[in-house]
């Protein structure tokens, strides 16, 4: 089976980056690294992984689309997608592969478990109306149908890929996941979480633990994008209304616990109010 690990790479650890690299070499997949870092970054991957370089950051969905074209130009059969920060083994990706074979329409995606914290994430089901239900596919036996995986860690069909299309670039960050999994479920491809792949990832530079919610913080920058983006959802056919709506109320409700919690509250007031505008405009694309 040809199966090519797409890694989306912004000014990373590059010894944290090689040793991914070297499990997944290892394992006999091709490796495309994609760098988003606007200067040059020496990766010194070793001539067996291929390195684009684009000089700028272009956002995750438009560098995924980028691998995801490289990847089918070659001519494989599944796309293994990567963060540069993510903690894999070669069971992990033999699980997800031994599951892409055979050519069938397929998403798979791991366990996600904080490395940092030790908890373990979510995956989600959708009502048919949009309401939202966390489930968590380690306490199962068998593969759990949902509807929304984040994309590092996932594994997609080419068959797949073919029916659902590329990334919305236009989210640029935040929500590209979120997107790409509501479209493929809407096409009738399957999205499915293997309990018996694991993988450790951290979601934002840290989290606020308010016993009943968790809020993961990330930059004022980032803010920017996944307030903005929620706004997008709403006018996406596939995406239930319900949950765009959740999404934007839980977007005011973090930002204001972040900005509670969080030193540096003119910067992220800033990008919450230029947030609001351009999601209410309906402007998309990289912030400028």
């Amino acid at each position: 089976m040809k199966a090519y690990c797409v890694i989306v790479a912004y000014q990373p650890d590059v010894a944290r980056l090689r040793v991914m690299v070297d499990v997944l070499k290892n394992h006999g997949v091709n490796v495309v690294v994609v760098d988003n870092s606007e200067s040059p970054v020496e990766l010194h991957l070793g001539v067996d992984a291929e390195v684009i370089c684009l000089n700028r950051n272009v956002g995750i969905a438009a560098a995924q689309n980028i691998g995801i074209r490289r990847a089918l130009d070659s001519g494989c059969e599944a796309v293994v997608f990567f963060d540069q920060d993510s903690s894999i083994s070669a069971k992990l990706l033999t699980t997800l592969l031994a599951k892409l074979a055979g050519g069938e329409k397929r998403v798979v995606a791991p366990v996600f478990f904080d490395e940092k914290g030790g908890f373990e994430y979510p995956a989600i089901l959708i009502s048919r109306w949009g309401w939202r239900k966390k489930v968590y596919p380690s306490t199962s036996n068998k593969p759990v149908s949902v509807d929304i995986v984040i994309s590092s860690g996932s594994g997609v069909s080419r068959a797949a890929l073919e029916t659902v299309g590329f990334m919305d670039e236009t989210l640029f960050i935040d929500y590209v996941d979120t997107e790409w999994c509501l479209r493929a479920k809407s096409l009738g491809v399957p999205v499915e979480v293997l309990p018996e792949a694991k993988m450790l990832h951290s979601i934002g530079d840290a989290s606020i633990n308010l016993i009943i919610v968790r809020v993961p913080v990330h930059s004022a920058f980032r803010r920017y994008y996944r307030v903005r983006n929620s706004f997008f959802l709403l006018r996406m056919p596939h995406v239930p209304k319900l949950l765009a709506l959740r999404e934007i109320i839980y977007a005011f409700i973090h930002q204001a616990v972040i900005m509670l919690f969080v030193s540096g509250r003119g910067k992220y007031l800033h990008y919450f109010l230029r947030a609001l505008n351009d999601g209410v405009r309906g402007k998309r694309g990289k912030m400028k």
